[in-house]
């Protein structure tokens, strides 16, 4: 019998041994997901006052469209001549070319 206690004791100094760690490993991953957590939103608030400043430094583009006028009549010849399209050509060259001028203004 002295041997089952023995071994009772062994196996009771065993377990609360792993009962220690188990809590101490539980405090130490709590305090691990906090601070992960703090890094995160540190992180993240950081991101979000760099990508505001850049907003705030870069003009927005304005583009509005080109040669609108010229697409809408090519777009009415071709309805007004399904049959015979090269009728537009001439409307169709007027087109590339006030599109190439303000493409070369851009620059």
């Amino acid at each position: 019998m002295p041997e089952y206690s023995t071994q009772a004791r062994e196996l009771e100094s065993i377990e609360a041994e792993l009962k220690h760690r188990n809590t101490f490993y539980k405090e130490q991953l709590g305090r691990i997901e906090r601070k992960n957590a703090e890094m995160y939103k540190l992180s993240s608030q950081q991101f979000h006052e760099a990508a505001s400043k850049m907003e705030s430094t870069i003009k927005p583009r304005q583009a509005e469209p080109v040669c609108s006028g010229l697409q809408a009549q090519i777009l009415q010849c071709y309805r007004e001549n399904l049959q015979e399209v090269l009728l537009c050509s001439d409307l169709v060259r007027a087109y590339q070319r006030c599109v190439s001028t303000a493409h070369k203004a851009l620059l």
